[in-house]
């Protein structure tokens, strides 16, 4: 009897220093799957984004050291952000807070070398200027993004990307409703006359009339005037149609503007040389009647947050007995 319980004993403590040994090997286990789950969580990105070209750009790591290529520049300083390069462009003042940043060239003709030699960790750049220089950065390791800003919505949009980008996420909300509510309260005096319009853009390589995707075109017809070109089909830059006279004619537009990518002078020039030296040109309704006029820079590169200047600028232009002159 006595030779049966101590049997039972010594299987009753080998099973216990089994389930023992097991109960220890779960607790590793356990500790070891908890482990790989933190460094997953440690490896995630800091921020993930689709540009306007649809790229997917991963940031590891928060940008401290950001070049600005595009438009983007002046909203960017708005909402904290720095930047250790840019490009210029002329006729447009560079926010004073970025005079210390590197020029990097010409929007047009930017530098991949001075780019590159600035060691960044994420380039903006512009979908029409800049996409030459997605392999030469992404050989380099350098997270690149095609943005641009051909609306108000864009605004928007892309000042909260950038407030992401940054880190400041609730200011840049509360930065970007101020400005809202300030466009909204110009948008709602805006009389329904049934004017149209036409905006042409004077460029280096020619002269076009504007039919979709610009930001001078959001703000006009915002501000209730009708494209009169927006009917024409595009040609081969996206959103306009090469410069005609007959087309134009044929339009018959309220009021022409007149937006320049580059200095005044280059415009008027331009104005001179390729659109008064055709007498056809003053047959045109809003030429007649004093309704051509310049655009200033800020329909092209837009103030950011300061938008509603812009805004305000045109409603006093055609609506001087609304919003005064």
């Amino acid at each position: 009897m006595k030779r049966n319980i101590s049997l039972l004993a010594i299987c009753l403590i080998f099973m216990l220093t089994i389930l023992g040994c097991a109960s220890g090997s779960g607790t590793k286990h356990n500790q070891a799957l908890d482990h790989d789950a933190k460094a997953g969580s440690a490896a995630e990105p800091y921020l993930t984004f689709k540009d306007d070209i649809g790229y997917e750009i991963d940031l590891q790591t928060k940008p401290e050291r950001v070049v600005i290529l595009n438009e983007g520049l002046e909203l960017f300083y708005q909402l904290g952000g720095r930047v250790v390069g840019r490009a210029s462009v002329p006729a447009v003042s560079v926010p004073e807070q970025a005079l210390d940043a590197e020029d990097v060239g010409q929007i047009n003709n930017v530098s991949l070398e001075k780019i590159t030699s600035l060691k960044p960790d994420l380039v903006i750049g512009h979908p029409f200027f800049h996409t030459g220089l997605t392999e030469g950065l992404a050989a380099s390791g350098i997270p690149f993004a095609l943005l641009k800003i051909e609306s108000y919505d864009d605004i928007q949009s892309k000042g909260r990307l950038f407030g992401s980008i940054i880190g400041t996420e609730r200011e840049t909300e509360k930065a970007l409703k101020e400005t809202d509510d300030r466009i909204r309260r110009i948008i709602e005096k805006a009389p329904d006359r049934s004017l149209t319009f036409a905006i042409l853009t004077i460029m280096p390589m020619g002269i076009s009339i504007q039919v979709s995707d610009s930001l001078a075109l959001d703000i006009v017809e915002q501000l209730n005037m009708n494209n009169a070109a927006a009917a024409m089909q595009s040609g081969q830059i996206p959103g306009s149609v090469p410069y005609s006279i007959e087309k134009l004619i044929e339009a018959d537009p309220d009021y022409l503007f007149i937006s320049v990518h580059g200095t005044e002078q280059f415009g008027h020039q331009k104005l001179r040389n390729d659109l008064e030296s055709n007498p056809a040109w003053a047959s045109l309704r809003a030429v007649k009647e004093g309704r051509m006029m310049f655009l200033p820079a800020e329909f092209v590169n837009p103030e950011g947050l300061n938008i509603d200047r812009t805004f305000e600028y045109l409603a006093k232009l055609v609506y001087p007995d609304i919003y005064g002159s």
